[in-house]
């Protein structure tokens, strides 16, 4: 049970270290399609909150 433990966050940081590097090559793209992609919320669909993580919330961080 403490090697389940101790893997969980590292798991954690991992996705969100990934998550940034790919939102700032989003956001620094030639392809405007492209860029659009790198929006925090998704436009024209109002912020929803439910019980679950979603990965732009990994960005608030």
């Amino acid at each position: 049970m403490t090697l389940f433990i101790e893997i969980i966050p590292t798991i954690q940081n991992v996705t969100k270290i990934f998550y940034k590097r790919l939102h700032s090559n989003l956001s620094n793209h030639r392809n405007p399609l492209t860029f659009d992609l790198s929006t925090r919320t998704i436009p024209g669909d109002p912020r929803r909150r439910l019980k679950r993580k979603w990965c732009r919330d990994l960005l608030d961080d």
